[in-house]
């Protein structure tokens, strides 16, 4: 024999569709589901009789009654005296559709199951409300076995993305069903609860448990499947668990074959990108036809970039978020994975002139700081260049330029070789024992007022005077470098206005950094 459950239990189960109810859950119990069909007044008279319209015996006690026709609209003596007569057959609750879909049990209802002390269910359908309870109602085992079964039919029908399964099993489990890393951090879910955003930890949330599955059950550090439930009882924790786990197996299988199909993409970009580079940009019309399949632009003006990642990273996975966070500042870039980070180029069909070359500049250096986040880079960019021997030559130039910026933590690790050439020639300079001095007699003001000054009005400057993009790379609120720089320019009593003053203090900045102290 089954034993009772908790009305709370079918209330709270997400599938049942209960939109409302009158009389609260409290700590009733419920043995049964009794369907009934027929208008209000024949639901009543098979109540009072305790037949059905089939002549057969009908056992109320402790049961949730379903009258699976909408209840009549307005004020109706029928439906009042629906409650009475299922009060005193020992009904628990009563779950009805109300009419139209309204979103409130009418107030004479309320009143009348208070005063009988029975619930009242509002649920938006009378059939997947009746479909629900029942399979809780059927027992531990019963559920177990249903919800493996419709799992592993979800898994044996083809899906094409991550987020299309993850949306199956869902529906599958009744319980929202997402992929998190080993933190608990969001990787994946269904579209409509990723533009709503991350679903809040489960610790975060009121009497709550969680249900997790490893995928790759090899692995430590294995992303996992989560299932965030509310009050349940142990044989629903159990069945999900046990579904969840087959469901790890499909998604093993499918981010293992997303992994060979990426792995296989970036080795053929690797390998064209080779060819484009040994050739010089000479290249052939099957070359041509080839860049062609993988959306590359090989004619018209180009503009390279290279990024290395300063951590150990996921070059072929991570890729996407490197071109995500180039597509957020509208620039579409052809990427290439490197052995220590990305390649890439955005082309145009007409030569942009200077001011849209700095916008395109500062672009990347919002997407490098975007993808800051989660990857620490060195970022490096070419000079314009034309035709396919210009991506080439760009390639170069910022491959240089990325090498340099691992020194260069002032301007946040980003260097721009039309902002370098001359800047590098006058470091030369610098770094003689007849500059040092001057350097360090004017910007003594500076050094005694503490570091951060001089940190500020180097980043400063090699940011072009920008307080925005120096507050990002300093990560202080804009106001802060504002006032440093005010600060500043009373301490040194040179205008910043002027270029010949701006260019002298950065090259004294520079040699200052570069100083090492004996």
């Amino acid at each position: 024999m089954i034993p009772p459950l908790p009305l709370w239990y079918v209330t709270n189960h997400l599938p049942a569709g209960v939109i409302e109810w009158v009389g609260g859950p409290g700590a009733n119990t419920v043995s049964s589901l009794v369907a009934l069909t027929g208008s209000v007044a024949e639901v009543n008279r098979q109540v009072r009789e305790q037949r059905n319209l089939d002549g057969d015996p009908l056992n109320f006690q402790d049961c949730i009654l379903l009258p699976l026709e909408p209840l009549p609209s307005g004020v109706s003596w029928d439906v009042e005296a629906l409650l009475a007569l299922a009060s005193s057959a020992g009904v628990v609750a009563l779950a009805v559709k109300l009419p139209h879909d309204v979103g409130a049990v009418p107030p004479n209802i309320k009143r009348l199951a208070e005063r009988l002390g029975l619930v009242v269910l509002a649920v938006h359908n009378t059939w997947q409300f009746g479909v629900a309870a029942q399979e809780l109602l059927s027992g531990a085992a019963h559920l177990l076995g249903l919800l493996v079964s419709r799992v592993a039919s979800e898994c044996r029908t083809p899906y094409g993305s991550l987020t299309h399964l993850l949306s199956r099993l869902t529906h599958a489990l009744g319980h929202q069903v997402t992929l998190v890393d080993p933190s608990g951090k969001l990787i994946s879910a269904e579209e409509s609860l990723q533009e709503r955003g991350q679903q809040p930890e489960a610790s975060t949330l009121p009497d709550t448990t969680e249900i997790l599955a490893a995928v790759y059950k090899e692995q430590d550090n294995s992303p996992r499947l989560r299932v965030v439930l509310g009050p349940v009882l142990a044989q629903e924790q159990a069945a999900i668990g046990a579904a969840l786990a087959v469901a790890a197996i499909a998604v093993s299988e499918l981010l293992s074959r997303q992994r060979l199909e990426r792995e296989r993409d970036a080795r053929h970009r690797i390998a064209l990108l080779g060819q484009l580079i040994d050739s010089a940009g000479d290249v052939s019309p099957s070359f041509r036809a080839r860049a062609l399949e993988l959306g590359w632009t090989l004619d018209g003006y180009h503009m390279a970039f290279r990024v290395i990642a300063r951590e150990p990273v996921d070059i072929v996975a991570r890729k996407a978020d490197l071109d995500r966070a180039l597509l957020r500042e509208k620039l579409e870039a052809a990427t290439v994975e490197q052995s220590d980070g990305w390649s890439g180029w955005i082309t145009f069909p007409s030569k942009p002139g200077p001011a849209d070359v700095g916008k395109i500049s500062s672009a990347l250096r919002r997407a490098q700081r975007e993808l800051a986040v989660t990857i620490s880079t060195q970022f490096g960019v070419g000079r314009m260049q034309a035709q396919p021997e210009g991506i080439v030559r760009s390639l170069e130039e910022a491959n240089d330029a990325a090498r340099i910026a691992a020194a260069r933590e002032s301007s946040g690790y980003f260097v721009h070789v039309d902002r370098l050439d001359m800047a590098q020639l006058l470091l030369i300079w610098t770094r003689t024992d007849t500059f040092r001095p001057a350097a360090r007699e004017l910007l003594a003001p500076l050094l005694s007022a503490g570091p951060e000054l001089l940190l500020t009005l180097t980043t400063f400057l090699d940011c072009e005077s920008s307080l925005t993009e120096t507050a990002a790379i300093l990560n202080v609120h804009r106001n802060t470098v504002s006032d440093r720089i005010r600060r500043i320019q009373s301490l040194i009593a040179i205008n910043l206005g002027d270029p010949e003053a701006r260019l002298a203090l950065q090259l004294a900045c520079r040699s200052l950094l570069m100083d090492k102290p004996e």
